[in-house]
């Protein structure tokens, strides 16, 4: 048996359990999310991956009603397993990685999933996919940032300045500023001598702080139209750009046209009131309704799982000493991910501290550990393992921010608010770009 095998034999049903009685368990209690769970492993095991796909997919989604999402997303990484090309599942466990909060994994699916060549039949159905990532990630510029590379390659410019325009807001608190620029510059190039095009990522360049870049590419853009011989508009840019020089805000704009209509209507706007009234006590009515709490399930619902898993756990771990011992670090750094996602913290570290043995892996590995030492509560010693990484020669610069700011958060978990503000300050003088420094220190700044 191989070690993904072994893996999934940490899921199945207890020995002596066959499919007729499992599905007379789902026949009485069809609403029971762990009923149709243990037959759907047992029907994978089976080969009967349709059908045990279908039953996984129903207990899923009785979890997630139940509010049990955690669960849910356990079952959706084991369905992909199986079916790796299933653009459904993917989508849902964005979804649900993003609703509760692991917003990092989120992006990670979606980017793996972008990254996989013939996943999508067709760009219809990318795209679709990438919109629905857009409203699970609502504060990410990534799931834009693709849309336009789509509509580039099917030389859709207008549609493509849409998307980045939608993604300007977010790129600097994201760290994704060289990718827009990377995008934008895409755009650029495509659309050749397009001076509408050209006029729109000129004040694209603005938003995300690229000011020398916009004013560059707006003054050749007037220089273009001044061979229409068109005196009022050329008149009206250079107003524009000038203003622009002067450091005026065009917020918003996409053209000069559109700049110079929101100068007027904001030089318009009337100076605010020296005093402003209180509000009205706002009236008492009804109180509101509790919402609805979820179905917890008792402990002795959840005694035959914890027991199947106890079992299957220790066969798991007679297995991998038995097929892969002390050979393979990726393995066993792999083996971590699985018990952490499962909750085997004491698993996790043990398997972890294993897979630092290998160099390649010692951020990652680290990384991991410290998360997990961290969700026992051991906070000092998850530090420690940061510290230990920070102290390596063999780092690269993004390494060792990424490691600094890993760090940073786990200060800030343990109620070190000043050391962790300390550590993003220092990280935003380095790197005034990396992911969301700039938004988390701009108080500190002032």
């Amino acid at each position: 048996m191989g070690f993904l095998d072994s893996i999934r034999k940490m899921f199945s049903p207890q020995e002596g359990e066959d499919r007729a009685s499992l599905s007379k368990r789902v026949q009485v209690s069809p609403q029971d999310p762990q009923a149709r769970q243990k037959l759907g492993f047992y029907l994978l095991r089976q080969g009967e991956v349709v059908e045990g796909l279908d039953q996984l997919a129903r207990a899923a989604i009785m979890y997630e009603k139940d509010g049990f999402a955690g669960k849910a997303i356990a079952i959706l990484r084991h369905m992909l397993r199986h079916d790796p090309s299933n653009v459904e599942f993917l989508r849902w466990l964005i979804r649900l990685l993003a609703q509760e909060g692991l917003t990092g994994d989120a992006i990670r699916e979606l980017e793996n999933a972008v990254g996989r060549q013939g996943l999508f039949s067709s760009d219809e159905q990318k795209l679709e996919f990438l919109r629905n990532a857009g409203e699970s990630l609502p504060k990410s510029p990534l799931p834009s940032l693709y849309i336009a590379d789509l509509f580039r390659g099917q030389r859709k410019f207008y549609e493509a300045i849409n998307e980045l325009d939608k993604a300007a807001q977010n790129v600097q608190a994201a760290g994704l500023a060289p990718e827009f620029a990377e995008r934008l510059s895409g755009v650029m190039q495509a659309a050749d001598d397009d001076v509408e095009i050209l006029e729109a990522c000129g004040f694209l360049w603005l938003r995300v702080g690229k000011t020398t870049e916009a004013i560059i590419l707006l003054s050749d853009v007037i220089e273009e139209n001044r061979k229409e011989e068109n005196p009022a508009d050329i008149e009206e840019m250079e107003r524009v750009l000038d203003d622009i020089r002067e450091g005026r805000s065009v917020a918003g704009a996409l053209s000069f046209r559109d700049a110079a209509r929101r100068m007027a209507e904001a030089a318009q706007q009337p100076a605010p009131p020296e005093t402003v009234e209180p509000p009205p006590e706002p009236v008492a009515g009804p109180e509101p309704e509790p919402p609805p709490q979820a179905v917890s399930l008792g402990k002795d619902d959840y005694r035959d799982e914890e027991s199947i898993v106890q079992d299957a756990l220790s066969r798991l771990q007679a297995k991998v000493t038995e097929e892969i011992g002390e050979s393979d670090p990726d393995a066993r750094y792999n083996l971590g991910i699985a018990y952490k996602e499962m909750g085997l913290l004491d698993e996790a570290v043990g398997e972890f501290n294993f897979a630092l043995r290998k160099p390649e892996l010692l951020v990652g590995a680290s990384s991991l550990l410290a998360d997990t030492l961290a969700a026992k509560g051991k906070f000092a010693e998850a530090l420690e393992t940061l510290e230990g990484v920070l102290s390596s020669v063999s780092l690269t610069g993004t390494e060792r921010l990424d490691v600094r700011y890993h760090k940073a958060d786990l200060l800030n978990r343990c109620g070190n608010e000043e050391e962790a503000n300390r550590l993003l300050l220092e990280i935003f003088g380095e790197a005034p770009g990396y992911r969301d420094v700039a938004s988390r220190t701009e108080r500190l700044r002032r």
